[in-house]
This record gives C-alpha cells, structure tokens and sequence, in this order.
C-alpha cells in the first residue's frame, strides 16, 4: 500500500481495537486512525503496544466534537482535549481530528472568537508535545456539532484559534471556492480524509470508496500535492457501501485509487483529469 494512506478505523464494524489494528495491517497499511473511545475502552497502554508491534503509525486520533458555547461546557471540553493529548501522545499520534463544538446561541463571529479563546490553551499543550491539532469541515448537519462547514470557513477559524485544518473532502469537495481554499490552507493542512459521493445519496452516513462516485477526486488531490501538503491520506469511508462490498476489499480498491493520484506526475489544476 502507498506509505502515505492510512486507514481510519471507523471504516470498520465496531469491535475491538487490537482486532482493528490486524485488520488494517492486514490490508497493507502503514498508518491507521483509531477513535479515542476505542483506545479508552481497549486500553491506552495496550494500544501504544499492539501499534508498535504492528509497525503502524498513528496518523491522527479522532477526538469528534470539542465544547466552547458555554463556560460550563469551555471547562468540559478543555479538560476531554487535554486528556486526549495526553493519549495522543502515549499511542504517538502526529495530528488529532476534531469538529469544533455546537455554537449554541452565539452569532458566528463571536462563536469563533469564544471558540479561539477556549482552545487556546489545549493548542499550547498539544504544540508542546508536537502534535498538530487539526479541525475538519463538516455536514451543516452537524450544526450541533461543529461552526465549520465549508473549507474556507474552516480555515478561518483555525487562523484565529492558532490551529491546523483536516481536509474532510467528502465534506467540502462541492464548495464553490474549493481549488482557492485549498490553496489558502496550504500551510496549515495537517492530513487529508478521503472517501467520496454517490449522486442520489440522501442519508448519512453514505460515503463511498474514492473513485465510485462524483466528487472531482482526480483534480482535489492534485491540488493538494501542489500545495505542498506531505502527510497522510486518511481512508474514512463509512457507511453501508464498504460494508455491503467488504471493509477489506473496498478498502483496497479504495488505496490503488488514490494511490494512483499520488503517484500520477503533478500537472497544472486547470490540467487535471476530473471524473
């Protein structure tokens, strides 16, 4: 498999994680994406070790939602992230993945600022540990769950917060400003989720093997390599599709596509095959 495709555990049907770490190295993987609830339940210790033992990086620790919108809700979220660095760096994951919380009743703007200011202090940890803490854009379905949802607005509050951007493709690939977007995270991308679309898929979740379906793939990560970006591309396929066909076999075609797209010779965006 190409050494710069990880797999998320979240790909899977729910089990253990030392059974999620053979699956992955069984796959080929030489990255993988566990849950922090997976690493909890199973063990923090144990999971640094069967990791090791399986010669599989951590290319990122997926944290889901953080909490800001009240001062109740900043102390709870600060304390779950700190604690999630704390793993993060016992299991030597290099970035960690997470939305930013629900605004509540806050405007955008000041839901932003509230947001910088309540992580402020886990991003300080985090740097000091050398690990990147990354936020992804997300389903305005999700509104509970995140103020992020297009790429752009996503970046825009990680330059504010003093942190990185996780490119969720399969949420930010239809953004009108995509290409500009990408080019303006440039130096803030900490790692790249991949699945794609199906026209005519309405319930979530329903995410694809990258390649089976309508998201212009074949330009985007083009686009990504040319920005400069040089770390993981993350599998996060979930949903009843790669369940139907087979986590293993669909994610195996999932990594000869974009293995295929990394290993293309970089043209211009405007040259790019698009499917």
């Amino acid at each position: 498999m190409h050494p710069r495709i990880s797999i998320n555990t979240l790909c899977f049907a729910p089990d253990r994680l030392d059974r999620l770490i053979e699956q992955v190295a069984r796959i080929g993987a030489r990255g993988i994406s566990p849950d922090l609830e997976q690493v909890l339940e199973f063990g923090i210790a144990n999971a640094a070790q069967r990791l090791g033992d399986a010669a599989l990086e951590v290319a990122t620790l997926t944290h889901r939602a953080f909490s800001f919108a009240t001062p109740e809700l900043a102390a709870t979220g600060r304390d779950r992230l700190n604690r999630t660095i704390e793993v993060a760096a016992t299991i030597g994951a290099q970035t960690i993945t997470m939305t930013t919380g629900g605004r509540g009743a806050l405007s955008w703007p000041h839901a932003v600022e509230r947001y910088a200011e309540t992580v402020a202090p886990c991003a300080q940890l985090a740097r000091s540990e050398g690990i990147k803490l990354g936020i992804e854009p997300t389903s305005h379905l999700y509104a509970d769950a995140s103020i992020a949802h297009r790429l752009a607005d996503t970046s825009k509050v990680a330059e504010v917060a003093g942190i990185d951007v996780v490119i969720d493709l399969f949420a930010c690939w239809f953004d009108a400003d995509i290409e500009a977007a990408i080019a303006a995270a440039a130096p803030s991308i900490a790692l790249v989720q991949v699945s794609d679309y199906v026209a005519g898929d309405r319930a979530l979740p329903c995410r694809a093997v990258p390649g089976d379906g309508m998201a212009p793939l074949g330009s985007l990560i083009p686009a990504i390599l040319q920005s400069g970006f040089t770390g993981w591309f993350d599998l996060e396929i979930i949903g009843p599709r790669l369940q139907a066909e087979g986590a293993e076999h669909g994610l195996r075609r999932a990594s000869a596509y974009v293995a295929g797209l990394l290993d293309a010779e970089i043209r211009p965006i405007s040259q790019a095959p698009r499917q």
